[in-house]
């Protein structure tokens, strides 16, 4: 398999995945299982409140990432980033749940959430087959 090849295949599963990620349940609190679009939608407001919310900054560098895929060291750091970022969700246990400023215990992860960090990680993966193919070239 070609780098060319690599690369757009990457993009795409990462963008798949990340498109049916936005069409179910990423994350449940004590009050309710948020909507994955909605989330990742508004999120980038819930950075003001940090902790948990600082974890939407995953998104724009997944999107970075796939953009400049084809500088790859830079795509590979982005995807990184991104990667870690997602994952770190995970250290949470609460996060901002309403306009008024409450926070509420994170009690389970749906399929959005899984499927998100799967596309941050299928595009980590594909930079760094790319990176490993390129060496061997």
């Amino acid at each position: 398999m070609n780098t060319k090849t690599i690369k757009i295949t990457t993009i795409s599963l990462s963008i798949g995945l990340l498109i049916i990620a936005l069409t179910q349940k990423c994350y449940c609190t004590t009050s309710l299982c948020g909507d994955s679009i909605v989330v990742f939608i508004f999120g980038a407001i819930g950075i003001f409140f940090g902790g948990a919310t600082l974890c939407w900054l995953a998104n724009p560098l997944l999107i970075l990432s796939w953009l400049l895929i084809n500088q790859n060291k830079v795509s590979l750091l982005l995807s990184l980033a991104s990667f870690l970022i997602a994952s770190s969700f995970l250290l949470f246990d609460e996060i901002i749940d309403d306009e008024a400023g409450h926070y509420r215990k994170i009690i389970g992860y749906e399929l959005g959430f899984w499927l998100w960090l799967s596309s941050n990680g299928v595009t980590l993966l594909g930079n760094m087959l790319i990176k490993k193919k390129g060496n061997i070239a």
